[in-house]
């Protein structure tokens, strides 16, 4: 709407009041404000207002520019031409008269203009005091926040400790739940216990009747006195035969004794230990049992050394007596020390011990410590010193060979390996300074830490992979939760495909807050229970760099109190039952085929089998994996479906990528929907399907989607990894992926296993790179491990020979990493794999040696003494065979060392890995 005439300013001319209106008119045609005119024209706003209401008569280039911002193109020419006569205009014509005010107005208008001022002047004072009043208000809202600031740091303080005393409450109930199952199943154990000993101490008693009675006979028929008689009696009045042998006969009777007075007191302590659980004693407290033993004696009864059992304690002889340094306490101190892991404490308390003992107690200090300066185990150090004290007098020639003493068996303690892929490893005995110490727990926020790695290897750049909840599964979750809260180990059965990994996700975070060590999440696939012991250790502990052995490793896990989520394991039976035994404070949840062996019946594991889906359940997967309604001749279809899937998860997400492929195409057939993968594959993207060749020659396994640009050769390749999840055609195992179940067969059908062997050399040759490459660390390798060993698998195998040289040069790489990881089963498996390429390829003697040499001292390191020497004893010959002086002369090191370590305790207690060197620092 244009302006009413009266907004313009009269005392101008009636040409300029007409170029304003027109300027005015152009404005509101095109619906602007001033302040946009003005900036979208580049002319100050109040010259632009007093042109706008005839005030001021700008230049003609202003007026255009008004013009061509408020008209549209098809109409600029005419009305630049009505804007040109109307400013030609409004320049000739005459301006009409000012306006004229008279005195009062002007005096008024001053008055207006005081009384305007000293209001300004009143309200900045008001002004003034408003903003003192504002910055007290200020001041003290400041002091206030400091104080609940000081308030809340007290707060969060108290709220630490709180939580720390809650998450100890925690795992005390923990622990006390666990105590309470295991003390009832100790207790009928030690009830069958003591009635079986009971029976074997009449039995006993009866045999010592019958040979008591024997004996009387046998000094009747040779007229020998009685076994009481003086030694001079004896030898007087029998002949020598006879003598000595009722001599033998009156020592073995006296074992006789000794051994069933050793019976009784088992069978005593076991009594004693059925009313001792149930006073809250533990099954191992013996000082309990023995004190309620001198209690319940009659007071002429005990023996004498009771009476003075309170009587004081020789004076000390020497001055390491007088400070608690002697030689017996020395033993004490390290057989206390040493299971805490306080070696370097130990260490410094025997050298203090050494400066102030004499030399006849420094003989028995000195080669404490000496050995465990070496090395060596402190228990077996122990044996040594005491059976040196209790070793009789060396054998005369009137002694038999079965009199004399046994020669001391050699000492076992820790080890340091070194590897490298281009030298053969080193292990020697690990010196008391680099021994390792106990490992600590590692705090919750490197747990999350490492979680959010491992699940970030998952992620594809770029793309969201969605996943569908859960269908008719709440009975068996809510079973689950239950059972694992009550500290109960259950076992879920299903078929391939069935939904057991999206059932475990969904348990295991209801269940995470339960467990003083929280919720442990491994995969089971192809692993033993040693493996999962080892990954389960290395979660919650951190080993800073050490392989434990097992007897540390069992006592590690003992405390260990977590609930222990295993998808796809591969094992049950009698070895699930020892995985449950060693670690007594955890609760398993297992996902396992019903192929899978049962668990034993004593080990009390509950069981869940995954059932079918239903039909409606079907149908309702089958649209959420659409993402819309079925139609009617759909829903029909997904009835056969349904049918054909056996109600099992995977196939319906197959057949939801079939419809949702089809787009306006005719439904597939049942059969096709039956089998899909074909269909699915030939409908995928180009990236896609190279993917899928790859995961074929791979034996199923994809590599990681950082590695997949390279491998497949296509830059797109990474984000083909989501493509098949979301078709179903591959599926999350643990921190990687592969193919899922029956893909790989069907795909094979399909020519999709064609040019295999040129993929396997190309994927050994990129593997081998990326191993020998000195910047990626051997924990960034294992998690290559799947796909790196099913290449060497693929590159092996008899058939294609012409593959060996990348097998071997990828296994002398790869296998080094494998070792400075941790991952000891992958390097096992490299090591294999490289011996058997190296076999079939011309001229790799030297390579030879190298995998037997490294096979030899991974058998060392774990014990398997038959295996180490048979594979050292080949890399030497082979060394020779070279020749290579300095490869055999560290294998008959490695021999040497197999050699002293004869002990009976396992040989590797723990392990040190050093990083990968070069050969010049290995040998030597």
């Amino acid at each position: 709407m244009p302006r009413p005439r009266s907004e313009i300013k009269e005392g101008v001319s009636g040409e300029m009041r007409a170029l304003a209106e027109y300027l005015r008119e152009l404005m509101d045609g095109c619906a602007i404000t001033q302040k946009d005119l003005a900036r979208k024209i580049k002319f100050p706003e109040q010259r632009l207002s007093e042109t706008l209401r005839g005030e001021l008569l700008p230049l003609l280039n202003v007026i255009e520019s008004i013009v061509k911002a408020t008209v549209p193109a098809a109409r600029l020419p005419m009305m630049l031409r009505r804007a040109e006569r109307l400013h030609s205009a409004a320049e000739t014509a005459p301006h009409a008269p000012a306006l004229r005010r008279s005195e009062r107005q002007v005096e008024t208008l001053l008055a207006e203009k005081d009384r305007l001022f000293r209001d300004l002047d009143a309200l900045r004072k008001d002004g003034a005091l408003l903003v003192m009043f504002l910055m007290r208000v200020i001041a003290r809202l400041d002091r206030q926040v400091r104080d609940l600031a000081t308030e809340q740091e007290e707060l969060q303080s108290d709220h630490s400790k709180y939580t720390a005393q809650l998450d100890e409450l925690g795992r005390e109930l923990w622990r006390t739940k666990q105590q309470r199952e295991r003390a009832s199943q100790k207790l009928e154990t030690a009830q069958e216990q003591r009635a079986d000993a009971e029976q074997r101490y009449i039995t006993a008693q009866l045999e010592i009747e019958e040979l008591q009675e024997e004996l009387a006979k046998l000094r009747a028929e040779h007229g020998v006195s009685a076994p009481n008689s003086s030694d001079e009696a004896r030898s007087n009045g029998r002949p020598e035969g006879v003598a000595d042998l009722s001599d033998d006969i009156d020592e073995a009777l006296a074992k006789i004794d000794v051994v069933l007075h050793t019976q009784a007191e088992t069978i005593q302590r076991l009594s004693e230990h059925d009313d001792d659980a149930t006073a809250g004693y533990p099954s191992d407290n013996r000082a309990a049992s023995e004190h309620r033993l001198r209690d319940d004696e009659p007071a002429d009864s005990r023996p004498e050394a009771a009476s003075t059992e309170d009587a004081a304690a020789p004076p000390p002889r020497t001055t390491a007596e007088a400070v608690g340094l002697g030689p017996l306490h020395v033993l004490r101190l390290a057989d206390s020390l040493w299971p805490r892991g306080e070696h370097a404490n130990l260490a410094a308390q025997m050298e203090r011990a050494v400066n102030l003992q004499t030399p006849e107690e420094i003989e028995t200090t000195g080669v404490l410590l000496k050995g465990l300066k070496d090395g060596h185990d402190i228990h077996s150090l122990l044996r040594s010193v005491l059976n040196r004290k209790k070793r009789p007098p060396p054998a005369t020639a009137a002694q038999s060979p079965r009199e004399r003493p046994p020669e001391p068996s050699p000492l076992a303690g820790f080890l340091a390996l070194t590897v490298a892929a281009q030298a053969g490893g080193v292990v020697r005995t690990c010196p008391l300074e680099d021994a390792p110490d106990t490992p600590q727990r590692r705090s919750p926020t490197a747990r999350s830490l490492i979680r959010e790695q491992r699940a970030g290897a998952l992620l594809v750049a770029g793309v969201h992979i969605a996943t569908l909840s859960l269908l008719e599964r709440q009975d068996q979750r809510e079973r689950l939760v239950r059972a694992l809260s009550c500290g109960r180990s259950v076992r879920l059965t299903g078929a391939r495909g069935s939904g057991r990994t999206t059932l475990l996700d969904s348990v295991a975070e209801e269940v995470s807050g339960l467990a003083p060590d929280g919720v442990v999440r491994l995969d089971g696939q192809g692993k033993n229970a040693l493996e999962l012991l080892y990954e389960l250790c290395d979660v919650v502990f951190d080993l800073e760099g050490h392989r434990i052995g097992a007897p540390r490793l069992r006592r590690l896990v003992q405390d260990i109190g977590a609930i222990v989520v295993v998808d796809d394991l591969g094992f049950g039976g009698p070895e699930l039952g020892k995985l449950l035994d060693v670690t007594p404070e955890c609760a398993y949840l297992v996902a396992a085929t019903p192929e899978t062996p049962v668990p034993p019946a004593e080990s009390h594991v509950e069981e869940v089998h995954l059932s079918p889906l239903s039909q409606q359940a079907c149908r309702e997967l089958l649209r959420r994996s659409v993402g819309r309604e079925l139609s009617e001749n759909e829903d029909y279809w997904v009835g056969d479906v349904c049918f054909t899937s056996e109600g099992l998860a995977l196939p319906l997400l197959q057949a939801g990528a079939l419809l949702r492929y089809r787009e306006k195409q005719p439904l597939p057939p049942v059969t096709q929907a039956a089998a899909p993968v074909a269909a699915l594959a030939s409908r995928v993207s180009e990236g896609a399907r190279e993917t899928l060749r790859l995961a074929v020659a791979l034996g199923g396994e994809v590599p990681h989607q950082w590695q997949l640009p390279k491998l497949v050769g296509r830059s797109d390749a990474a984000v083909s990894v989501a493509e098949l999840i979301h078709c179903g055609l591959a599926t999350v195992v643990g921190t990687r992926y592969r193919l899922a179940d029956r893909v790989v067969s069907q795909l094979e059908v399909e020519g999709y296993a064609e040019g295999a062997v040129p993929r396997l050399r190309s994927v050994g040759e990129h593997y081998a790179s990326y191993a020998g490459n000195p910047a990626v660390s051997p924990q960034q390798l294992a998690f290559e491990a799947p796909a790196i060993l099913a290449a060497l698998a693929g590159l092996a195998t008899p058939f294609k020979e012409s593959c060996a040289s990348a097998a071997v040069q990828l296994a002398r790489n790869a296998s080094a990493k494998f070792a400075a990881a941790g991952a000891w089963e992958a390097w096992r498996r490299a090591l294999r794999h490289g011996r058997y390429a190296a076999q079939h390829q011309q001229g790799a003697v030297a390579d030879r040696a190298y995998f037997h040499h490294e096979l030899g001292l991974l058998s060392l390191c774990t014990g398997e003494r038959e295996p180490a020497r048979a594979a050292l004893t080949a890399a030497v010959t082979l060394h020779r065979s070279v020749p290579d002086t300095a490869g055999a002369e560290n294998g008959r090191r490695a021999l040497a060392l197999l050699a002293e370590r004869r002990a009976a305790e396992p040989v590797a207690t723990t392990l040190r890995l050093l990083p990968p060197k070069t050969s010049s620092h290995l040998v030597g």
